[in-house]
């Protein structure tokens, strides 16, 4: 059946509810996307509008999020928009004194 789902979304032939279903499940598959204790997947949103792939949340690395998009990316998406944030790239908060 999964066979199946993949061949359609290679061709195009998912609706957006599905593809959006088969990119977060390939990311809950992949293990860089679980915390250290396994316990915990990192919050990464996916919405799909019209074939267009957006991807949000918080990484670990930069390859994190490169491997987020090569994820989504044969799954059928017209385009990945990968605004994934890598944690410590993240913009650090200023103390107020």
């Amino acid at each position: 059946m999964r066979a199946q789902v993949i061949r359609r979304a290679k061709e195009g032939l998912l609706e957006d509810e599905d593809l959006q279903h088969l990119v977060l499940e390939r990311l809950d598959e992949d293990p860089a996307f679980w915390t250290g204790t396994g316990k915990n997947r990192l919050e990464i949103a996916v919405e799909v509008s019209d074939g267009h792939v957006v991807l949000k949340g918080t990484v670990r690395t930069a390859l994190d999020k490169r491997r987020a998009d090569l994820l989504a990316r044969p799954l059928g998406a017209s385009t990945v928009d990968n605004r994934l944030v890598v944690s410590d790239q993240r913009p650090k908060a200023k103390r107020i004194a």
